[in-house]
């Protein structure tokens, strides 16, 4: 008994972090007072291993495969909690709008100077009137899929504007049986 108690404390701890956290960062995005420190990151090991990590219970609910294949030596010059933000809005994320069994790759490649990361998830590909309303600020998408899943319209919006304060950009690319959020930051 104590141990079902515990866990729904811990998943209604979970359900009030994440808002939270979105909306305090919302107020410094709207105020133009979003701090950037960039420092020498390893994208893989610093960035995207220390997402899935803490997102690798939610995973395994869905019986999900990560696939972080971002090399080793992959370097930017970044935020280190910004980008930390990024990466687990977009594999949190994934991991929601995937089908059970699905898969998710992150895969990163250096592009003029750039580096480009791919995050993507086995979902229905979104269309073009679906993608132009992801990165707006409480947009929600309408489908039977998203009406499954809690969110507050936010972490895309919030993912975008720390995307940009780094000099990047970010979009979803459908694919044939998925979507890939690609962005691009400062290479180091």
């Amino acid at each position: 008994k104590q141990r079902k108690a515990m866990d729904s404390v811990t998943r209604n701890m979970d359900y009030l972090d994440a808002p939270v956290k979105k909306f305090l960062s919302l107020g410094l995005v709207e105020r133009g007072e979003l701090p950037v420190n960039k420092t020498r990151l390893n994208l893989k090991k610093d960035v995207f291993d220390v997402s899935i990590g803490s997102l690798a219970p939610m995973a395994a609910k869905k019986n999900l495969k990560i696939a972080n294949e971002v090399g080793p030596d992959v370097m930017v010059n970044a935020d280190s909690d910004l980008m930390q933000i990024v990466a687990n809005n977009l594999v949190s994320n994934a991991i929601k709008y995937s089908p059970d069994a699905g898969e998710i790759k992150i895969t990163a490649r250096q592009v003029n100077g750039m580096v480009e990361v791919d995050v993507y998830n086995d979902s229905t590909p979104l269309s073009e009137e679906q993608r132009a309303k992801l990165f707006q600020k409480f947009s929600r998408l309408d489908n039977p899929q998203t009406r499954k899943v809690k969110g507050t319209g936010l972490g895309l919006y919030i993912t975008k504007q720390i995307v940009e304060k780094h000099g990047g950009r970010i979009a979803v690319e459908p694919r044939e049986h998925g979507n890939s959020f690609v962005f691009r930051i400062e290479r180091n």
